[in-house]
């Protein structure tokens, strides 16, 4: 049987890429992808193999440790995402406990203040990219009053962020390099002066030897978070406007109970999710999968976007459907590496659209909805633009 070779960049960027992947995923479970830079790995699309492979112990998040990988990827800290137990579950622990902490769980009121100051900066009515204008700087702000960011660096952060997820390797990690640099910086500060956030809790946190998390770690951690906490769900707030906008019934049961944006921004995750696959890992033996072997030394990814709209696991997947109410879902992937931000991300995309459709009383596409441009990406599914015409 031939195994499909497709191009993840090329597939980021296709209006109705999840249905695609997903009718691809019927005849072939597992196929091959091509990243930036060429490089190729086992890909999994199906959603019950990518939940048994994600908690499979023989693939390694580590490809720094890993030859010949080690010398594909990028130098700097290694991250939580790129670690494999017992370190990972070590990490894990303490950052969870941070991610627990009254910083976070406080957070929801000045999300608000957030989202309403940034909606205060539109005209009472007319026609605005609703992502330019509020879907890429909320949750940004978020996350840097989360990291306890002050005010007079924000400013960096709006210029810089967009080539985090630039299609060019080199790029992307130039940004990526200026982030750490800044989040070190800030460790520094935070150390010298702990404040009421996210990264004090973590600069004070210990384990259970009385060690703490060092320098390099904290910075990597800080980086990662502007740029994973920010980015995809700036692109799940803007897939799920166009979902609603273009699905009138939808749009019209929110509006009549506001209750359903739970389930609304879970449906959002689902059906048009901001991650088009998961980071690479590296199979530390042979797997077997779906009539796949995966050798030793092979690198695997997983299609999340292909895995949410299995028929197997949801009736109608290719339905935009806010009353199935479930959060059985891989938007925030699956196994040890599920994301610790996950509840953050549900209370912003919650937030976001119940202010803005709270906000506007017309709200509709500005253009029509095949013109739209999707970001090309080999790691993340999101819209360039979303040109809104409104009034309160």
């Amino acid at each position: 049987m031939m195994i499909p070779v497709l191009d993840l960049v090329q597939i980021s960027s296709l209006p109705d890429a999840e249905r695609e992947l997903e009718q691809l995923a019927r005849r072939h479970p597992v196929i091959r992808t091509r990243q930036v830079g060429g490089v190729e790995a086992w890909t999994v699309l199906g959603a019950a193999l990518t939940r048994r492979l994600l908690g499979d112990p023989r693939l390694s998040n580590d490809l720094h440790g890993h030859a010949p990988h080690a010398a594909q990827t990028a130098d700097g800290p290694v991250v939580l995402f790129e670690q494999d137990n017992p370190d990972h579950t070590r990490y894990r622990r303490l950052v969870s406990a941070a991610f627990a902490s009254r910083a976070v769980r406080g957070l929801q009121p000045r999300m608000t203040e957030i989202a309403r100051g940034l909606l205060d900066r539109l005209p009472d009515e007319g026609t605005a990219d609703i992502v330019e204008a509020f879907a890429n700087p909320f949750p940004l702000e978020v996350i840097c009053e989360l990291l306890g960011v002050p005010l007079a660096d924000r400013a960096q952060f709006h210029s810089r962020v967009q080539n985090m997820d630039s299609p060019s390797t080199a790029v992307r990690q130039a940004a990526m390099d200026a982030f750490v640099a800044y989040c070190a910086t800030l460790v520094d500060a935070k150390r010298a002066r702990p404040g009421e956030d996210l990264l004090s809790e973590l600069v004070t946190a210990e384990f259970e030897d009385g060690s703490g998390l060092t320098r390099d770690e904290l910075a990597g951690f800080g980086s990662v978070l502007l740029f994973a906490g920010h980015v995809t769900t700036a692109y799940v707030i803007a897939g799920a406007l166009l979902e609603l906008l273009t699905h009138d019934d939808q749009l019209a049961a929110l509006r009549a109970d506001p209750a359903l944006v739970s389930a609304t921004a879970e449906e959002a995750l689902r059906f048009r999710g901001s991650l088009l696959s998961t980071t690479n890992r590296v199979a530390l033996a042979d797997i077997e999968a779906d009539g796949v072997v995966i050798r030793e030394g092979e690198l695997v990814r997983f299609l999340l976007s292909a895995a949410n709209r299995d028929p197997l696991v949801r009736e109608d997947p290719h339905a935009f459907d806010i009353s199935r109410a479930t959060s059985a879902h891989l938007g925030f992937g699956h196994g040890p590496h599920f994301c610790l931000g996950q509840r953050l991300a549900r209370q912003e995309i919650q937030v976001a659209l119940s202010e803005i459709l709270s906000r506007y009383s017309v709200l509709e596409l500005a253009v029509p909805p095949d013109t739209l441009r999707w970001r090309s990406s080999d790691f993340l599914r999101g819209l360039a633009a979303l040109p809104l015409r409104y009034a309160v």
